[in-house]
């Protein structure tokens, strides 16, 4: 301890004559190795006298005084009131990711670099679409920071959108027929929810919520999860690519002979859900990708369900007098012009074609 006692600061002897310094900044120790201890002093006054030129100035009280908005506090302050609790929870997924890769930068001291790495890393792994829906959630970031004045430049908007190639292929007719041929074997309410789907042109949300009460005055009434706009579809709508109408496959779902709220409902009882029990979205995907596997097509770019809805609108595009666009619940210029926008009062009206 005595031979000790005038050493320099953050000199360490773990070994006999090994020497290290332990860098006061950041904790990292660097080796000086086996040399004269008048050395080893030496070097470690050098190397305190640079480290304590660097080091704050600041007390602590001042460094806490002093605190500056950080990208993770500006995510705090993102407005969730009137977005649907679907949406903020898809946004938790990126807030987490964004906070982890650059939280602790200071919302004044970000720049367009920080994001585009951020960026340039996710697209390196190929997850171009992730990519795409980091930039839009920084670009909506960015504005919140300048509008409670903690940024003064919108660097996202800066960055290069990353190019997304869609891989997956549109569903044709003949898929659809084979896969309904094979959907009995995988679930007995797969058939239901595929026929639902294509003749009503819904997406998977609408086509696994829909209840048997959703009718009045010969239309089905419907309020799409998404973007909450109510559509409704006579019943009398027939498509003829398959010979059913909207009221035939209804009759359908209802005929299983199970009490339930949901047309598509589970018909047999299983440990995780009870006999007329509504199906998870993710199960009728999941189910949907069995059958089609089971009828031949195996390819990672064959359709998933959601190319139903696609179909759905080639289809009746092909056999005329059905209003596509308000039966998927598209709004545009084009539709505003055709129809009354209600604001929510009521529905938007598919009309078709007298027969």
């Amino acid at each position: 301890m005595r031979r000790r006692a005038n050493w320099p600061d953050n000199l360490h002897e773990p070994r006999p004559g090994y020497y290290t310094w332990r860098d006061p900044r950041d904790g990292k120790t660097h080796i000086l190795g086996r040399i004269d201890l008048a050395l080893a002093i030496y070097e470690a006054q050098e190397a305190n006298v640079v480290a304590a030129k660097s080091m704050p100035t600041k007390t602590l009280a001042e460094r806490i005084s002093a605190h500056r908005e950080t990208i993770a506090d500006l995510l705090q302050k993102m407005p969730t009131t009137g977005v649907k609790p679907a949406t903020i929870q898809h946004r938790k997924y990126r807030d987490r990711f964004i906070e982890n890769a650059i939280g602790t930068i200071p919302c004044a001291d970000l720049t367009t670099k920080h994001v585009a790495d951020m960026l340039e890393k996710i697209e390196a792994e190929g997850k171009m679409q992730w990519a795409v829906q980091i930039r839009s959630r920084m670009k909506a970031l960015c504005r919140r920071g300048m509008a409670l004045g903690w940024m003064t430049v919108n660097v996202a908007d800066q960055t290069d959108r990353a190019k997304v190639v869609v891989k997956r292929k549109r569903m044709s007719l003949d898929v659809f027929n084979k896969t309904l041929e094979k959907a009995p074997e995988v679930a007995p309410w797969l058939p239901n929810a595929m026929l639902l789907a294509l003749v009503s042109g819904q997406d998977l949300s609408t086509v696994g919520t829909w209840e048997r009460a959703a009718q009045q005055d010969g239309y089905a009434i419907l309020t799409r999860s998404k973007t909450g706009v109510q559509i409704a579809i006579p019943l009398k709508l027939r498509l003829d690519a398959i010979g059913m109408s909207l009221e035939d496959v209804i009759a359908r779902c209802r005929s299983t002979g199970v009490v339930s709220k949901y047309l598509i409902h589970h018909i047999r009882p299983n440990v995780h859900a009870p006999r007329g029990s509504k199906i998870k979205l993710k199960t009728i995907s999941e189910k949907f990708l069995a059958a089609r596997r089971l009828a031949g097509f195996e390819a990672e770019d064959d359709p998933t369900f959601h190319e139903i809805r696609s179909l759905c609108k080639r289809l009746y595009m092909q056999q005329g007098g059905v209003d596509t666009k308000a039966l998927l619940g598209h709004l545009s210029d084009g539709t505003a012009a055709l129809y009354e926008n209600a604001r929510g009062l009521e529905p938007i009206k598919v009309k078709i074609a007298a027969g």
